[in-house]
């Protein structure tokens, strides 16, 4: 079996699995969903303003679930002809592309992350000494966004990592059928 491939195909869309069933519109609408509530939500407690929130729900919404789901279907187009039994195949590809990735992080990305990191501090200062009560919880919010991305995202990321290379072992030393 060839080496991973460098290129588009390496990339992951880390969801969780359940958003994968149902078919491409549930795809969509699943992710757009969460994506349009999460950040409406933030736009709603930091500007006060409902309309805000509607707005956001829904170009963020819409955007990102078709953008989401485009994006699912690219990296696994035959993800939706696959059996149960066909779908445990895909884990070796998987993990494949969770390395690749993985190992794409440069030193650039950590300093945008700090620089990032910097702004968010700021900005939840700044809110707590002259915003109101929905600034400070908005810039709190994005300030624990950026710090996930900093601290915990990479010991997840190497644990994703480990798991899908321990179940890629596990399913080469079982019979599956490779592809439908």
């Amino acid at each position: 079996m060839p080496g991973p491939r460098r290129g588009h195909n390496d990339r992951v869309v880390m969801v969780p699995a359940f958003v994968w069933r149902g078919g491409r519109v549930r795809r969509g609408v699943t992710v757009g969903v969460c994506a349009g509530l999460f950040f409406g939500v933030l736009a709603w407690l930091d500007s006060g303003m409902l309309i805000s929130a509607v707005i956001v729900f829904v170009v963020l919404g819409v955007g990102c679930g078709l953008w989401m789901e485009r994006r699912m279907i690219r990296y696994r187009p035959r993800t939706d002809d696959l059996t149960g039994a066909q779908r445990v195949a895909v884990v070796v590809d998987y993990g494949r592309a969770l390395r690749a990735a993985a190992d794409e992080d440069t030193p650039l990305r950590r300093v945008v992350v700090v620089v990032l990191l910097v702004v968010a501090a700021a900005m939840a200062l700044w809110d707590a000494v002259h915003g109101s009560l929905g600034n400070v919880v908005a810039s709190v919010v994005y300030l624990v966004l950026v710090l996930l991305e900093l601290f915990w995202w990479p010991k997840r990321r190497k644990e994703l990592v480990t798991n899908a290379e321990r179940a890629a072992a596990m399913v080469s030393q079982t019979d599956v059928p490779d592809r439908p």
